[in-house]
This record gives C-alpha cells, structure tokens and sequence, in this order.
C-alpha cells in the first residue's frame, strides 16, 4: 500500500526505536521493487522494514529528510523508485560477546 512522505517518516522513526541504536547506525535507500532490496541485502541483519511511496520523487523526499534530518546513512547501492527500505547495518554493531561485556 502506498502512503505519504510523513507516514513513511513516522513509521521508520517508530520502528528504528523499536530495534534501537544510533540513526547513523541504519541505512536508508530506494528501490523499484521488494526483490531488489531482498537480493541486495543479503544478510540485512535486523531491523529491515520498507514502505512503498507514492512515487520515486516522494522516495526520494524521504531518503533526504532521513538522510539530512535524521542522520540515516544512504545504501550506496539502491536504485531509484518507490519503494524506501531501511535497515541496521550488522557492520556498525559491535559483536554479541563485545556488546555484553561493555556493559558489564
């Protein structure tokens, strides 16, 4: 279903505080379908979440408020269209082990 700049604002602000993290952790981009993200994105880690714009100039939008506004990183290797995808990029994360023991 496609919605609004804001409500895909909204809806991925929610869900990156759902998971956590940093903004800068997560990454942003834009696609023309879900099979590309899907391909692109290997091992996404967690977090993934996409929403479909109403056109690829409203994506767009979004991945400047992300971006700019937000401090989202952009995925280097989206392509334009309509659909805006968002995940945590496991590289930024510290290992399991190390993420305990620093909080030890």
């Amino acid at each position: 279903m496609r919605i609004n700049q804001s409500e895909i604002i909204d809806d991925i602000d929610a869900h990156i505080r759902k998971f956590g993290g940093d903004y800068s952790e997560w990454c942003v981009g834009t696609a023309r379908d879900s099979t590309f993200f899907r391909q692109h994105l290997a091992d996404p880690g967690e977090g993934l979440i996409y929403r479909e714009a109403y056109t690829s100039y409203a994506a767009d939008g979004v991945i400047e408020r992300l971006v700019s506004g937000y401090g989202l990183r952009p995925d280097r290797a989206s392509i334009r269209g309509n659909f805006v995808f968002v995940y945590r990029d496991v590289r930024t994360q510290p290992p399991k082990e190390e993420a305990v023991s620093a909080h030890v």
